[in-house]
Order: C-alpha cells, then structure tokens, then sequence
C-alpha cells in the first residue's frame, strides 16, 4: 500500500461544477510553498503525490511540481478534469517528466449531463481524448464520479462506456 500525499497546486479553475467543493479562490501556491510541501512528504516518507486543485493543469506550477516531485522519488498522480491533458503534447511532457497516473473527473457517460454538471460545453469531449491520450501514453487512470440526483440513474451506462471506448 502506498503513502500518498496531496499538494494542491491552485484553487482556479474553468469549469464551474454545479456541486463544486473547492470553488475558485484566488489562491496559488508559491514556488518557494510548493519545494517545501514535496521536501516534507519525502522527509516523512511518502511515496507518492497527488496533485490536486481547482484545476492542477491550469497551474503554471504544474511542470515545476511534477520536475521536483520526480527528482525527488515520489510517484505523480494528478486530479484532472481533462480539459489540457486532452492535447496529447501537453500531457506527453508531463508524462516525460514523471506522471504515471491521472484521476479524470467524468461525471455521466452521456456528454448532454456531464457538460451540463460542469457547465462547460465540450468538457465531455474533453475527458474522452484524454482517456485515449493516456491509453497512448501507457500511464494508467482512474475516474472521479461524484454521484448526484443527475447522473445517479444511469451509473451503470457511464462504467459501459469508459470501458467500451477507453
């Protein structure tokens, strides 16, 4: 079993989760808060990371993050909503320096709810590159589904189609 700790990157986001828990805030973390948050989990010995936000990859802390956990023998895994990492170039880089896991935030298979639960068109499109990116890739995945009175009905659907497409 792994020890892992969270680093939260930002608090930003572009999506505006109808159920968001963390909203917006204004609040990022500084290069200097970042180095010592990694220092202290290899000083008690974590094994891993899990880079979190609001949204870590709108983060410009991001690289640094993954660069210095990686130097730093920690396993890199980062909660995503899929919006960036659906450009393969981007993701590529960051797996190149260390990530080997994504948690993607996929709310409903059906991409009417989930963009409507994330307001933000597109967003299903989105996470479904990103999955095939990282397939690609050869880092694995895992999906965040936050249950609601939307999405609730039709779970079942939503595992058939991650597992059918992806």
């Amino acid at each position: 079993m792994a020890n892992l700790g969270y680093l939260q990157l930002t608090r930003e986001c572009k999506q505006a989760c109808r159920f968001c828990s963390n909203p917006p805030s204004g609040v990022s973390l500084e290069e200097q808060e970042m180095r010592a948050s990694i220092d202290d989990l290899v000083a008690r010995g974590y094994d891993g990371i899990i880079l979190t936000g609001g949204e870590p990859t709108i983060a410009p802390l991001l690289l640094p993050a993954v660069k210095y956990a990686n130097e730093n023998g920690l396993f890199i895994r980062m909660i995503t909503n899929g919006q960036r990492i659906s450009e393969l170039p981007f993701l590529q880089e960051l797996v190149e320096n260390g990530l080997t896991h994504v948690h993607l935030s996929l709310h409903s298979g059906r991409e009417a709810v989930h963009d409507f639960l994330t307001q933000t068109p597109g967003s299903h499109a989105h996470i479904d590159s990103a999955l095939a990116h990282v397939a690609t890739l050869g880092i694995t995945a895992d999906i965040n589904t936050v249950i609601n009175a939307y999405n609730s009905d039709h779970l079942d659907e939503t595992v058939r189609w991650v597992v059918q497409r992806h």
